[in-house]
Formats: C-alpha cells, sequence, structure tokens
C-alpha cells in the first residue's frame, strides 16, 4: 500500500514515510477525511466512515463508493499511499469572494443603448 511513487503533491518527507514498510489502516471512530496518493492519477480525497464505506464528492454530488475501503486498499489502492487528516492541497483554488463577479462585470464595455 505504501508504494513509493510520483504524486506532484507529495513531500520528500512523504515518499520517505512510503518507502517504509505498510502499517494497517484502522477504521476511525468518526467520518474521516482520507487523501489517495496513486502514481500518475491526481490525488482523490475521500471520506473513510467507521463501518469501512467510503464517500467522496463528485461534480457537486456527495457519492458513496460501491466498495469498502478493505476492497479498495486489495485492489485498486493496492500500491496507492494513504494520507489521514489531510491537509488543502496548495493548488486547490480558495472559495470565490462573494463580490468577484462584480468587478469582473465593471470592466465590460458597456453599449450606447443604441
Amino acid at each position: 500500500m505504501n508504494k513509493p511513487h510520483a504524486c506532484r503533491h507529495c513531500t520528500p518527507e512523504v515518499e520517505a514515510v512510503a518507502e517504509q514498510a505498510p502499517e494497517p489502516i484502522r477504521l476511525p471512530d468518526e467520518p474521516t477525511p482520507i487523501r489517495v496518493h496513486t502514481e500518475g492519477l491526481r490525488p482523490q480525497d475521500c471520506i473513510l466512515h467507521p463501518d469501512g464505506t467510503l464517500t467522496a464528492v463528485f461534480n457537486g454530488k456527495p457519492l458513496r463508493n460501491l466498495m469498502s475501503f478493505a476492497d479498495m486498499l486489495a485492489t485498486s489502492w493496492h500500491a496507492s499511499h494513504i494520507e489521514l487528516h489531510p491537509a488543502p492541497l496548495d493548488d486547490e483554488a480558495p472559495a470565490p469572494h462573494a463580490s468577484a463577479g462584480a468587478g469582473v462585470q465593471d470592466a465590460l464595455p458597456m453599449g450606447d443603448g443604441a
């Protein structure tokens, strides 16, 4: 599970941890954010639930993974690095400010009404 990978979001410290023997990940007592780093893919943020289910937001909709956390570790995530309680990614855009659109609208040329 903690195989070295070339994720551009991982730091050398994460890579050093990834080279160590994997420790089993216990299911949390409460829903816990995780980030899955898989070589060649963008990191995937999910919520790991105490019963082993996974949820994630895709296209603004919360969805439940049909496979359990254990199933994902055994299949798609067998060579991935799992990060618990991840910090926001550097390239994640901050939430837009409420007045952000007004400045853009002011810059548009206004017709003479004719």
